[in-house]
């Protein structure tokens, strides 16, 4: 039975998280100088059970007060960055900003303006890499007829995207949109998932499903009901939801699992609703139409030959680019083929026939001539047999027979090669005979007025000519819906985490890095070459100190956490009793007797406490200056610590410190068992245990009265033998010297107490040297 006592000059009732604010002006912080600051209160609680120590805890610090950046090298840009923000790394960072390009701050110009940033010094603690576009010019476009201007939607997208990549767009009613975007470089890279416009912002939806791990490839909304929504993805299926995307049903080989040879990945390649039927088109297994909202599928009997110049060719499941469901007649569905033009439905799917004609024909001894990839196709309001045709690295097909005659249209308005036309969307414009729109990415928006006769430039095309999506609006106004790659979202002024800016560039530990600084661009010019500096400072990590209650200023270091680089010489948490040491570990600075690192309350283990003994107690943050360009190993500069009590000599900085004060009053009775014998201090190290014997002495305590106490290595080896005339009262002290009166030497011993007052107790024993 153990009673304690535990006395403290402060009364700790709780941990309030508020220490002083350092406020390290920015001058100072450019200057490579942190103001340190320490906690408030530290708390002292003796553990009882386990390991018998010292549990000193204090409240983490605020990383608005502890740490510190500001921007560098700024003067002469045409524009004005500003930082904001909490710093959030364990280590200082220098990040270097650059831009390689021109352009006015958030301006809808048709080049990029990106600026690339990137942290300055050795890799040792890992790369950061980012990227910002700064111009305005990208989402979503939307032409107003009435007005003959084009403005934007892309109210509630983010902004630290670099480039705002819309991979596919589907409307609604009311103004209602969804959508599918990417972020990368190139359209099929960075996913972000699915959002939804409600007519003035947009909003994420089934962020779980898609988020950054499924690619969005095609979306589709029921007409009559905008919470209807079909989204296919790039390996996993179709995705379809009747309550706005809250929930989804998965398809994917459930479409049909009778088929003989379903693909490895389920790539949706073209979706359609209309006429109260939802159409779904996947690589390598077919299409599929729903008739009740997508609660269940049929297989829609579409087949293509393989090889139109082989005389006899098995048939196979097209690859659908798109699908057109004629506004006038529901049952009419056109199918835009990879290869084989276009394919009709006259009876909602239930059979199809090819719209060839005399376009895909195959010529004797010109192997592929036939070929024809029509990437889309849209009917004339006006005259449904009148049809046009985007074909891949052709150009513009239109007929005026339904498919039996095609013509290739609008020459002078495409490049002189052709190959560089990879997707070209067409769309006819609602109650407006004759009117049509192609849009062919990177090259050009062009319209005819004459059913797709002749074609000209767009009188006022958008900004950027990288574009993947064409619509009309409903209802005849001639707005137009444009859905843009590669361009950019940033308004001016508005802060943009750095943290959501990541590239590869960053080392893939750091990629989750909160790095807490976010920056804003005000309006101006940046020009090529523009350069400026954000230098950002944290303190290095704690040290705990103790010194004896009749010389409290005399404190020596009894822990030290460096967050960059923690060091100890044992593996697990010390205030446990089954930590393992380290062979020939030198690094014994006692980071494993801290706990809570990242949490609001820290805590240090002191095993090295005595019955009766008084102690001071202090907790102080410590630094060396700006360590960003140095490794643990070439850090030469002298540590600095926050004062541990007011006029602390130690300190540059001043504060009220924490100095606490302690005793600890331990009276003893042998129990029964033996369960309160022990031995300490446990692990023996060097400089710390006991005043004067510190790295020499153990001593062995609350033994019953005769009591023997045997040392063994692991190995088995006779150590020591320890008899009872060593006993003074319940303890019986150990010089760590072996029979023959040398050092034992570094490593884990095994102690066996023997007593007529009881059954032997063995105890293990770690020496650290």
């Amino acid at each position: 039975m153990r009673s304690i006592r535990i006395l403290n000059a402060i009364l700790v009732l709780g941990l309030a998280a508020s220490p002083a604010a350092a406020s390290t002006p920015p001058a100072a912080c450019a200057a490579d100088s942190l103001y340190l600051i320490s906690p408030d209160v530290v708390r002292t609680d003796l553990q009882e059970t386990g390991r018998l120590g010292m549990v000193i805890s204090w409240p983490n610090l605020d990383l608005d007060e502890a740490t510190c950046y500001t921007l560098k090298n700024t003067g002469g840009l045409g524009f004005v960055p500003t930082v904001t923000g909490g710093f959030g790394d364990r280590v200082d960072r220098v990040i270097g900003f650059s831009s390689a390009d021109t352009g006015r701050v958030g301006a809808a110009q048709a080049a990029p303006l990106s600026v690339r940033w990137r942290s300055v010094g050795a890799a040792t603690y890992g790369n950061l890499d980012g990227v910002i576009n700064l111009a305005n010019n990208g989402g979503i476009w939307r032409w107003n007829a009435a007005t003959g201007t084009w403005g934007q939607a892309n109210a509630g997208l983010p902004m630290s995207w670099r480039q705002a990549n819309v991979v596919a767009l589907a409307q609604g009613t009311g103004g209602v949109m969804y959508a599918g975007f990417t972020s990368g470089q190139t359209v099929d890279t960075a996913p972000q998932g699915l959002y939804r416009y409600d007519g003035a912002a947009w909003s994420q939806v089934g962020a779980a499903i898609f988020g950054s791990t499924r690619r969005v490839t095609a979306v589709a909304v029921d007409p009559t009901n905008n919470d209807r929504v079909a989204v296919g993805t790039s390996q996993q299926g179709l995705y379809v939801s009747s309550d706005g995307g809250q929930t989804f049903t998965n398809w994917a080989a459930n479409l049909d699992p009778a088929f003989a040879s379903p693909p490895a990945n389920f790539a949706v390649a073209a979706l359609a609703w209309g006429g109260g039927r939802l159409f779904a088109a996947i690589n390598s297994f077919g299409v599929f139409v729903s008739s009740d909202g997508g609660g269940s599928f049929l297989r829609v009997p579409l087949w293509v030959k393989q090889n139109l110049d082989a005389a006899v060719s098995p048939d196979v499941v097209p690859q659908v680019n798109a699908f057109t469901i004629d506004p006038a007649d529901p049952d009419r569905i056109l199918a835009a083929l990879f290869f084989h033009g276009v394919f009709e439905s006259l009876d909602g799917g239930a059979s199809w026939r090819d719209r060839y004609g005399d376009l895909v024909v195959p010529i004797p001894g010109t192997s592929g001539a036939w070929i024809r990839t029509a990437q889309s196709v849209a009917i004339d309001p006006g005259d449904p047999q009148v049809l046009v045709m985007g074909v891949l690295q052709r150009g513009l097909y239109r007929t005026a027979d339904g498919g039996q005659t095609w013509q290739l249209v609008g020459q002078d308005q495409q490049p002189a090669n052709t190959g560089q036309l990879t997707r070209i969307m067409v769309t006819a414009v609602p109650g407006q005979p004759a009117r049509f729109l192609a849009l062919e990415d990177k090259w050009n928006l062009l319209e005819s007025l004459d059913g797709g006769l002749s074609w000209q430039e767009f009188a006022q095309p958008p900004a950027l000519k990288t574009a993947l999506s064409i619509d009309a609006v409903p209802g005849g106004s001639g707005d137009l819906l444009v859905g843009t790659w590669a361009g950019g979202t940033y308004i001016t002024g508005t802060p943009v985490p750095l943290a959501q800016t990541y590239t590869t560039g960053t080392s893939p530990e750091l990629r989750n890095l909160d790095l807490g600084l976010l920056v804003a661009f005000d309006a101006g010019s940046v020009a090529a070459g523009d350069a400026f500096e954000l230098v950002s400072q944290t303190f290095q990590g704690w040290a705990v100190w103790r010194a004896p209650a009749a010389d409290p200023d005399r404190m020596v270091m009894i822990g030290l956490y460096d967050r960059v680089n923690p060091e100890d010489c044992i593996e697990g948490y010390c205030g446990d009793l089954t930590y393992e040491p380290i062979p020939q570990c030198f690094a014994a600075k006692r980071a494993a007797c801290f706990t809570g690192i990242d949490a609001d309350t820290i805590r240090f283990f002191d095993d090295e406490i005595y019955n009766g003994f008084s102690y001071y107690y202090a907790v102080s943050s410590f630094d060396y200056g700006n360590t960003a360009a140095t490794t643990p190993e070439n850090n030469n500069k002298a540590m600095v610590i926050s004062p541990r009590w007011e006029g602390d000599a130690r300190s540059p900085f001043t504060g009220p410190g924490n100095r606490t004060f302690v005793r600890v009053d331990l009276k003893a009775e042998p129990a029964a068992q033996g369960e309160e014998i022990y031995v300490y201090p446990n692990p023996l190290r060097l400089d710390s245990g006991i005043p004067g014997e510190d790295g020499v002495t153990v001593v062995f305590t609350n033994l019953p009265p005769n009591s023997r106490i045997r040392v063994f290595t692991t190995a088995g080896d006779d150590v020591v033998d320890l008899g009872p005339d060593n006993q003074v009262g319940g303890q019986i002290r150990w010089l760590t010297r072996n029979r023959a009166q040398e050092p034992v030497s570094a490593g884990v011993y095994l102690y066996k107490v023997e007593s007529p007052a009881r059954e032997p107790y063995w105890g293990r024993l770690v020496v650290i040297r």
